[in-house]
């Protein structure tokens, strides 16, 4: 129901109108009143009623300037003048201001009730169709967020020329045009498996959001539940001071936060090609991997020394202690198997050049490796890994070594990814039985599934992506054409009885989503003019 506020400074014509008609019956509440404008006006800030019904002509505060105080500070409200001067000077002026309504005294229950109406079918209408614009702004950044993904892979995965890159590009409105760029990743340090709601992660990620919009110096990419990478990019002189200030940022966001999330931050060098972006990345990401795993909330620099591993190797006298299993323990939570080939490669190169030599250097390497392989397998609840080769002969050279310890993370990999799409299929699975039933709520939205689901809102909606190979919007709307059609099919009811039975309070967008999903309208594939089952 819509409140009303009622000014007048004649107690008579006051409580005539408050009596004047059953508020209630017609789709409002009556939230108060006042004998003059300067009353009025604290009230009126407090409430902050949907209706204002003034008298024109009051001592202390009139009508008018009233009305410029409501329009000023409360533009939603809607204004209804009362007035006893048929002056157009008067009735002027308040459309001036921006008055719905201006009526003649004498009221009649007539004039109040029609004017009411109006102003309930207007309100009614403009909510509609703020409704109907948030789910459109909804509906195109998750499209947008997906095909951007996507393009973003094809980015860096060098396979495109810079030609294509920019015309695709552009097709997804993205200028990349500029002098020099640079990469800066940012990790949330979660465990996959332990992925319920957190509302400091939630507020992170929210938060990077909201501080970065898009411009011509940045843009902003998620490729994975936990992973967002910016580019950076503009004019030669200026790109390390734009970087410094995304990096700053990012610092200033996570600080609030600290106690319970952990965060990492890798700076790539500039390049000053398109061309080079891949291996800027590349290089970003290799960081990101050998990072200091003891010491998250950090950043880490391209270029500098971060490796807490790298060491000098004498044969004669090896510091076991010096060989940080955290390092492969890290990998097997956050790696990638696109990443596995430079990681067995840096691992490696991280030893004395004569300790990788040594056969009994190699083998204290693989057995370490594959004790922090099977503790961390165990903790998924999986069997220890084998390699898949015979360990004698992967002790026999370094590359036998190095294609025994590649083979021996892959198949870690695999029993993660394995263990995790369990984990998110049962995460899942509390979604879709949510959708399932509340499909027909109006205002069912990402983010309220998202806390069914007790994860955050970014990371469900990436989470959702790759699991269901669509967006939530796209689920959504699918689930709602399967009911509509089984209730075309099944019922004599129209089709504007039934999009407010799927969760659509305009018959017309519901009739535009129909065709736009089936191919056809409504009433066609009632009558059977569909090319769908």
């Amino acid at each position: 129901m819509y409140s009303v506020f009622l000014v007048e400074d004649e107690s008579v014509i006051r409580e005539g109108i408050k009596s004047l008609i059953a508020w209630e019956d017609y789709g409002f509440t009556f939230a108060g009143e006042a004998a003059d404008g300067e009353l009025a006006w604290p009230l009126i800030q407090k409430l902050r009623p949907d209706i204002v019904i003034t008298d024109i002509k009051m001592p202390f505060l009139d009508g008018l300037a009233l009305s410029r105080l409501i329009r000023k500070e409360l533009p939603k409200t809607t204004i209804i003048i009362l007035s006893g001067y048929d002056d157009f000077s008067y009735a002027k002026e308040a459309i001036s201001i921006g008055v719905s309504e201006y009526l003649l005294k004498p009221l009649s229950r007539t004039q109040l009730t029609e004017a009411l109406a109006q102003i309930r079918t207007q309100r009614e209408e403009a909510e509609r169709q703020s409704h109907y614009m948030a789910q459109f702004h909804t509906e195109v950044q998750e499209y947008l967020s997906s095909s951007r993904r996507g393009f973003f892979d094809l980015l860096i995965s060098g396979r495109m020329s810079v030609s294509q890159i920019l015309d695709r590009a552009q097709r997804l409105g993205l200028d990349l045009a500029a002098p020099s760029y640079n990469i800066v990743l940012f990790l949330l340090e979660e465990d996959p498996l332990h992925t319920e709601y957190s509302a400091s992660l939630a507020d992170v990620q929210e938060e990077i959001c909201r501080r970065f919009p898009e411009n011509e110096n940045l843009l902003l990419f998620s490729i994975g539940v936990d992973l967002l990478v910016f580019l950076i990019k503009g004019e030669t002189a200026d790109i390390g001071r734009l970087t410094e200030s995304c990096v700053e940022s990012l610092r200033e966001i996570c600080k609030t936060a600290e106690q319970s999330v952990d965060w990492s931050v890798v700076v790539g060098e500039p390049v000053h090609r398109l061309s080079s972006v891949t291996g800027c990345y590349r290089t970003v990401r290799r960081a990101m991997m050998h990072r200091d795993t003891g010491s998250p909330n950090r950043v880490v620099r391209v270029g500098q020394t971060t490796e807490p591993y790298a060491v000098d190797f004498d044969p004669n006298n090896l510091d076991a202690a010096k060989m940080d299993q955290r390092i492969v323990s890290k990998f097997l939570i956050n790696g990638h198997r696109d990443d596995m080939d430079s990681f067995v490669e840096d691992y490696f190169d991280s030893f004395d050049p004569e300790g990788v030599r040594s056969l009994l250097f190699r083998q204290y390497v693989v057995l370490n490796i594959q004790f922090t392989v099977n503790a961390y397998l165990k903790n998924l609840g999986c069997p220890a890994a084998a390699g898949g080769r015979d360990l004698a002969r992967a002790l026999t050279t370094l590359n036998e070594t190095k294609r025994y310890v590649r083979d021996l993370l892959l198949s870690a990999l695999s029993a993660r990814d394995t263990a995790v799409s369990r984990q998110y299929r049962q995460t899942l699975q509390k979604a879709l039985s949510y959708m399932e039933e509340h499909y027909a709520d109006p205002a069912i939205c990402l983010n309220a599934v998202a806390k069914v689901a007790r994860v955050s809102a970014t990371h469900f909606s990436a989470m959702f992506s790759q699991q269901m190979g669509k967006t939530f919007v796209e689920h959504l709307t699918d689930l709602r054409m399967e009911k509509a059609k089984e209730l075309l099919r099944f019922t004599n009811e129209n089709s504007s009885e039934i999009a407010y039975q799927v969760g659509y309070n305009d018959p017309h967008y519901f009739s535009f989503l129909f065709k736009k999903t089936n191919g056809c309208t409504p009433r066609d594939y009632r009558n059977g003019k569909n090319q769908v089952s």
